[in-house]
């Protein structure tokens, strides 16, 4: 029986155009200043020893660029954009995209008693103001936790899922994975837990394999799973 949902973001939940057409640009525009007028606290201190430690003789700034310019997973890249980004939510710079699916879907969810969690390699900071700051209001009251790349690891590595089910204290086989990424999808799947590909009409089309295909969140209710 599925007890918990898990849900990706780009593809997904979001359009991935408007996290690379509005987010990234926004925020690969003010890294370079944010990091000079936030030098002394402790998230940039960190960033910036991060960012050194995993490419060590370069400018730890200019590395920070061309990750944001080559959109690397980068786990001091996520934490800083996820700063910068909730900054532009906060002061009504930038309002988040979801599907019109989405809050209804999650309210029915929690109407039947599923728990629900966000697992993105976006930081926990920026997925909490991304959700926060939908066109349809403020929807982190429907979930439950949230995972990222330093919480719980790369999303294509089934060892990533088994973290995050025994930091949410429930079974592999009762967890359901969403995701438009076929081989975050297969990740899941070693790590026992159930994959749904969701496929949006105005996403690329991918290969997703074996998995159930669905086009809105709303259709995961009646997707059947072996037991």
């Amino acid at each position: 029986m599925t007890s918990a949902v898990v849900l990706d973001i780009e593809g997904t939940t979001s359009s991935t155009a408007h996290v690379h057409d509005v987010l990234f640009p926004y925020a690969r525009a003010r890294l370079s200043s944010w990091v000079t007028d936030h030098t002394d606290t402790p998230l940039v201190r960190e960033v910036l020893r991060e960012t050194s430690r995993l490419v060590p003789g370069d400018d730890p700034v200019r590395t920070l660029l061309r990750w944001a310019d080559s959109d690397t997973k980068a786990a001091p890249l996520k934490a800083l954009q996820g700063a910068i980004w909730q900054r532009g939510f906060a002061a009504g710079e930038l309002t988040s995209h979801v599907y019109p699916d989405v809050p209804p879907a999650l309210r029915s969810w929690a109407a039947r008693g599923l728990r629900v969690f966000v697992y993105s390699s976006g930081s926990v900071q920026a997925q909490r103001a991304w959700f926060g700051h939908t066109p349809y209001g403020d929807l982190t009251p429907l979930f439950r936790g949230y995972f990222d790349l330093t919480t719980a690891g790369p999303k294509r590595e089934p060892r990533s899922y088994q973290r995050i089910a025994a930091a949410i204290g429930m079974p592999a086989e009762g967890i359901v994975f969403a995701s438009d990424e076929p081989a975050e999808l297969d990740a899941a799947r070693r790590a026992g837990w159930h994959a749904v590909a969701v496929v949006r009409p105005d996403e690329a089309v991918r290969d997703t394999g074996d998995h159930p295909v669905i086009k809105s969140l709303i259709e995961l209710e009646d997707v059947e799973f072996p037991s």
